[in-house]
Protein backbone atom coordinates (compact mmCIF):
# COMPACT_ATOMS: atom_id res chain seq x y z
CA UNK A 1 0.00 0.00 0.00
CA UNK A 2 0.73 3.45 -0.78
CA UNK A 3 2.24 5.70 2.00
CA UNK A 4 2.55 9.09 0.60
CA UNK A 5 0.69 11.21 -1.59
CA UNK A 6 1.40 13.49 -4.07
CA UNK A 7 0.18 17.07 -3.18
CA UNK A 8 -1.62 19.18 -5.99
CA UNK A 9 1.12 22.37 -7.17
CA UNK A 10 -1.77 25.21 -5.73
CA UNK A 11 -1.66 22.99 -1.91
CA UNK A 12 2.07 23.04 -1.91
CA UNK A 13 2.82 25.88 0.73
CA UNK A 14 0.64 24.20 2.76
CA UNK A 15 1.04 19.72 2.99
CA UNK A 16 4.97 20.09 1.09
CA UNK A 17 5.09 18.58 -2.26
CA UNK A 18 4.35 14.91 -1.07
CA UNK A 19 2.64 14.30 2.73
CA UNK A 20 2.71 10.87 4.35
CA UNK A 21 -0.85 9.55 4.28
CA UNK A 22 -1.09 9.10 7.82
CA UNK A 23 0.29 12.30 8.68
CA UNK A 24 -1.88 13.83 5.70
CA UNK A 25 -5.06 12.56 7.56
CA UNK A 26 -4.46 13.63 10.95
CA UNK A 27 -3.45 17.24 9.73
CA UNK A 28 -7.59 17.25 8.19
CA UNK A 29 -9.19 15.34 10.87
CA UNK A 30 -7.43 17.66 13.66
CA UNK A 31 -8.34 20.72 12.01
CA UNK A 32 -12.18 19.71 11.36
CA UNK A 33 -12.69 18.39 15.17
CA UNK A 34 -11.17 21.35 16.82
CA UNK A 35 -12.75 24.12 14.87
CA UNK A 36 -16.23 21.72 15.12
CA UNK A 37 -15.49 21.02 18.62
CA UNK A 38 -14.44 25.18 19.10
CA UNK A 39 -17.95 26.27 17.08
CA UNK A 40 -20.30 23.97 18.64
CA UNK A 41 -18.67 25.15 22.61
CA UNK A 42 -18.76 29.17 21.86
CA UNK A 43 -22.09 29.65 19.88
CA UNK A 44 -23.12 32.36 22.45
CA UNK A 45 -20.18 34.68 20.91
CA UNK A 46 -20.36 33.52 17.49
CA UNK A 47 -23.91 34.25 17.05
CA UNK A 48 -23.68 37.83 17.56
CA UNK A 49 -21.70 38.16 14.96
CA UNK A 50 -22.39 38.92 11.15
CA UNK A 51 -22.62 36.54 8.64
CA UNK A 52 -19.31 37.58 7.24
CA UNK A 53 -17.35 37.64 10.40
CA UNK A 54 -18.84 34.46 11.52
CA UNK A 55 -17.59 33.42 8.10
CA UNK A 56 -14.10 35.13 8.39
CA UNK A 57 -13.96 34.09 12.21
CA UNK A 58 -14.28 30.07 11.14
CA UNK A 59 -12.08 30.17 7.94
CA UNK A 60 -9.33 31.25 9.63
CA UNK A 61 -9.45 29.08 12.48
CA UNK A 62 -9.67 26.14 10.02
CA UNK A 63 -6.50 27.68 8.88
CA UNK A 64 -4.55 27.96 12.11
CA UNK A 65 -5.79 25.14 14.06
CA UNK A 66 -5.07 22.55 10.41
CA UNK A 67 -1.92 24.75 10.58
CA UNK A 68 -0.69 24.09 13.64
CA UNK A 69 -0.53 20.14 13.12
CA UNK A 70 0.70 20.81 8.62
CA UNK A 71 3.47 22.71 10.18
CA UNK A 72 4.63 19.73 12.36
CA UNK A 73 4.82 17.26 9.06
CA UNK A 74 7.49 15.91 7.06
CA UNK A 75 5.86 17.17 3.52
CA UNK A 76 5.58 20.81 4.74
CA UNK A 77 8.61 20.78 6.68
CA UNK A 78 10.87 19.48 4.16
CA UNK A 79 9.11 21.84 1.33
CA UNK A 80 10.15 24.84 3.55
CA UNK A 81 13.68 23.59 4.54
CA UNK A 82 14.94 23.81 0.65
CA UNK A 83 13.12 27.18 -0.06
CA UNK A 84 14.07 29.92 2.16
CA UNK A 85 12.54 32.72 0.57
CA UNK A 86 9.33 31.01 0.71
CA UNK A 87 9.72 30.68 4.56
CA UNK A 88 10.31 34.43 4.74
CA UNK A 89 6.93 35.00 2.80
CA UNK A 90 5.21 32.66 4.77
CA UNK A 91 6.14 34.19 7.76
CA UNK A 92 5.53 37.56 6.32
CA UNK A 93 1.97 36.81 5.22
CA UNK A 94 0.87 35.57 8.67
CA UNK A 95 -1.31 38.58 9.45
CA UNK A 96 -4.19 37.25 10.51
CA UNK A 97 -5.15 38.52 13.65
CA UNK A 98 -5.11 41.60 11.86
CA UNK A 99 -7.65 40.55 9.52
CA UNK A 100 -9.30 38.85 12.54
CA UNK A 101 -9.24 42.73 14.58
CA UNK A 102 -10.42 44.71 11.53
CA UNK A 103 -13.49 42.17 10.65
CA UNK A 104 -14.57 42.02 13.94
CA UNK A 105 -13.56 45.61 14.42
CA UNK A 106 -12.13 45.17 17.94
CA UNK A 107 -9.57 44.34 20.07
CA UNK A 108 -6.96 46.64 17.42
CA UNK A 109 -4.00 46.51 20.04
CA UNK A 110 -4.11 43.09 21.10
CA UNK A 111 -3.88 41.75 17.70
CA UNK A 112 -1.27 43.76 16.62
CA UNK A 113 0.97 42.97 19.95
CA UNK A 114 0.28 39.17 19.25
CA UNK A 115 1.39 39.96 15.06
CA UNK A 116 4.49 41.96 16.49
CA UNK A 117 5.34 39.45 18.43
CA UNK A 118 4.88 36.11 16.69
CA UNK A 119 6.51 38.05 13.68
CA UNK A 120 9.58 38.68 15.64
CA UNK A 121 9.45 35.46 17.31
CA UNK A 122 9.16 33.63 14.24
CA UNK A 123 12.13 35.74 12.41
CA UNK A 124 14.69 35.66 15.09
CA UNK A 125 13.74 31.39 14.83
CA UNK A 126 14.30 31.31 11.30
CA UNK A 127 17.44 33.46 11.40
CA UNK A 128 18.55 31.12 13.86
CA UNK A 129 17.35 27.72 11.87
CA UNK A 130 20.55 26.16 11.99
CA UNK A 131 21.65 26.34 15.22
CA UNK A 132 21.17 23.20 17.65
CA UNK A 133 18.88 25.29 20.34
CA UNK A 134 16.69 26.81 17.87
CA UNK A 135 14.00 24.40 18.88
CA UNK A 136 14.35 24.96 22.15
CA UNK A 137 14.64 28.85 22.01
CA UNK A 138 11.03 28.49 19.74
CA UNK A 139 9.80 26.40 22.93
CA UNK A 140 10.86 29.00 25.40
CA UNK A 141 9.21 32.07 23.13
CA UNK A 142 5.90 30.37 22.99
CA UNK A 143 5.77 29.61 26.44
CA UNK A 144 6.61 32.96 27.48
CA UNK A 145 3.61 34.05 25.41
CA UNK A 146 1.30 32.39 26.95
CA UNK A 147 2.33 33.07 30.47
CA UNK A 148 1.96 36.46 29.41
CA UNK A 149 -1.03 36.36 27.93
CA UNK A 150 -2.53 34.51 30.84
CA UNK A 151 -1.11 36.93 32.59
CA UNK A 152 -2.44 40.12 31.66
CA UNK A 153 -5.80 38.35 32.35
CA UNK A 154 -6.60 39.78 28.70
CA UNK A 155 -10.57 39.49 28.57
CA UNK A 156 -11.16 38.31 24.94
CA UNK A 157 -13.68 36.00 23.73
CA UNK A 158 -12.73 32.32 23.78
CA UNK A 159 -12.85 31.67 19.85
CA UNK A 160 -10.18 34.25 19.78
CA UNK A 161 -8.11 33.50 22.50
CA UNK A 162 -7.86 30.19 21.14
CA UNK A 163 -7.02 31.16 17.44
CA UNK A 164 -4.33 33.47 18.71
CA UNK A 165 -2.75 31.15 20.89
CA UNK A 166 -2.89 28.79 17.75
CA UNK A 167 -1.68 31.26 16.14
CA UNK A 168 1.36 32.01 17.82
CA UNK A 169 1.98 28.37 18.61
CA UNK A 170 1.69 27.85 14.58
CA UNK A 171 3.86 30.07 13.28
CA UNK A 172 6.92 30.39 16.13
CA UNK A 173 6.93 26.64 16.60
CA UNK A 174 5.52 24.76 14.50
CA UNK A 175 6.64 26.82 11.44
CA UNK A 176 10.33 28.00 12.14
CA UNK A 177 11.17 24.88 13.86
CA UNK A 178 13.43 22.89 11.71
CA UNK A 179 11.57 19.24 13.10
CA UNK A 180 12.99 16.92 10.88
CA UNK A 181 16.80 18.17 11.05
CA UNK A 182 17.77 18.36 7.28
CA UNK A 183 19.24 21.30 5.53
Amino acid sequence: MKTSIRIPKFLHELFGIQQQRTEFIIIVVFAATATLLTFLSTSSYWLQLKWYQTLVLWLLFFDISGGVVANLSTGTNEYYNYRPKSRWIFIAVHIQPLILAAVLQSHFFIAFIIWSYTIASASLINILREKVYHRLLAGALCAMAIIIFILSDIALPLPLTLIYLLYMLKVVYCFSVNHTGNP
